[in-house]
């Protein structure tokens, strides 16, 4: 394989410390796994700091001076944008990838699926589906928080849709193992279901004092959905990556 160009040192030693926590140790990574993991650890260093944001606009999203509809579109917006640009730097990654190695065929949707995770795949499902049956149900503005899921929904789908549709990029053995983990990753760091479940909090701050009957199916519907995202993190959490060339052994 030709060296992929302008692989960074930081994209190297990214990818070595990624590659080692899932059991491949190596000096220096191949290029091609330098480059495409390499670009998703850095994409996502930022998280801690995105988090933290994300607490305090939620904490200020549902004081009672900022209109409902505003909660929403702040929120979501929130949510969906930061990801999805970070979530660009892995696809001009992965383009500069395949122009040093060629795209293999597509696996199928049920290879696929099992490598992002049934429970990951029951969350969103949940998380969506759930959220529009509330919606449909008990909102207080049905308007914004239909808007918010569509939003949300069309986020996650686009990363979801490439990381079960995508072709394999790989060398190797060892390479298709990492894009089979990377499918995964994708899904887990620019894809988040979970926090489209804050919607229906968004909404019941609308009213006060929560009547029962809305309060009681939002605390299930948000207990669920914690639930799968932890069995959807913790599915994916022992995956170590079978034998293979990864790079330069250590010294």
């Amino acid at each position: 394989m030709v060296e992929v160009a302008s692989t960074t040192l930081a994209e190297r030693q990214a990818a070595r410390t990624w590659l080692a926590r899932h059991g491949a140790e190596v000096d220096e990574p191949t290029p091609l796994l330098a480059v495409r993991v390499g670009a998703r650890v850095l994409a996502t260093r930022s998280y801690r700091l995105y988090s933290a944001l994300s607490s305090v606009f939620w904490i200020v999203a549902v004081l009672p001076p900022i209109p409902v509809p505003a909660r929403f579109l702040g929120f979501t917006a929130l949510v969906v944008a930061y990801p999805l640009l970070q979530w660009r730097r892995v696809r001009t990654a992965d383009r500069a990838a395949t122009r040093v190695v060629a795209p293999g065929a597509r696996p199928s949707f049920r290879v696929a699926a099992g490598q992002v995770g049934r429970w990951y795949l029951a969350a969103v499902a949940t998380t969506f589906g759930g959220g529009a049956v509330l919606c449909a149900t008990l909102a207080a503005d049905p308007v914004g928080w239909a808007a918010a899921l569509v939003l949300g929904a069309a986020s996650v789908a686009l990363v979801l849709g490439q990381a079960l549709r995508a072709p394999v990029i790989a060398e190797d053995e060892a390479s298709r193992a990492v894009d089979a983990a990377l499918r995964t990753y994708d899904t887990r760091a620019f894809a988040m279901p979970f926090a489209f479940t804050f919607l229906a909090w968004i909404d019941l701050s609308a009213d006060w004092p929560w009547p029962p009957a809305r309060f009681v199916p939002v605390v299930a519907y948000f207990v669920l959905g914690v639930v799968l995202h932890l069995r959807a993190v913790f599915e994916v959490r022992d995956r170590r990556l079978p034998p293979g060339h990864y790079g330069t052994e250590p010294r």
